[in-house]
């Protein structure tokens, strides 16, 4: 298999966790009344802010590391072994950071859904 098509594998499988990753988050925006206090993603401990902070940092972070790994597979001087290594790793963190991003969204509704905040 041509690394390069092992480039535009892991931009493909990036693209689709992205995707599912930004449409739920929309959904549960829309269910946010504008001065809602959601619990951080990744948050140590019960911190909280605002939900622009919070849902901005849930889609963001995936996005700017797939957007590292996508720009590392691009230089030309990188062995096929690294090459492939990247291409695994972005294989494996993909998928992860959507099952992370589910169950954060699944703790923060249930969390704001017990205090009464979430729009039906």
């Amino acid at each position: 298999m041509s690394l390069n098509l092992l480039s535009i594998l892991g931009d493909a499988m990036w693209i689709v966790a992205m995707a599912l990753i930004a449409s739920s988050s929309q959904r549960f925006w829309r269910r946010l009344p504008d001065t809602a206090r959601v619990p951080m993603p990744w948050g140590l401990g019960r911190r909280r802010g605002g939900r622009a902070l919070a849902v901005g940092l849930a889609v963001g972070a995936p996005l700017v590391l797939g957007l590292a790994l996508s720009a590392a597979t691009r230089n030309p001087q990188l062995a096929p072994d690294r090459q492939l290594l990247l291409f695994l790793l972005r294989a494996f963190l993909a998928p992860l950071f959507v099952l992370a991003h589910y169950a954060w969204l699944r703790a923060a509704a249930g969390t704001l859904e017990a205090e009464g905040t979430l729009k039906p």
